[in-house]
């Protein structure tokens, strides 16, 4: 997770291309595709760090399931 001040951005960088599922719900959570930046963003705000927050500890979630 980045927070890019000068851009007021936060950005999710993935090392590889994530999968359908992942990508929905980062889209869910209202980040979009930058292909400028080859990162996840939106908004960098109290409501962008929060999706941000939820969308880790729901991907955390679902990795201690498996």
């Amino acid at each position: 997770m980045v927070e890019d001040t000068d851009d007021m951005r936060i950005r999710l960088i993935f090392p590889d291309k994530p999968d359908e599922e992942t990508r929905n719900a980062l889209k869910a959570n209202g980040f979009r595709w930058s292909p400028k930046n080859s990162a996840w963003q939106r908004m960098l705000n109290a409501n962008g760090r929060w999706a941000a927050k939820n969308f880790l500890a729901t991907v955390k979630d679902e990795s201690n399931e498996s």
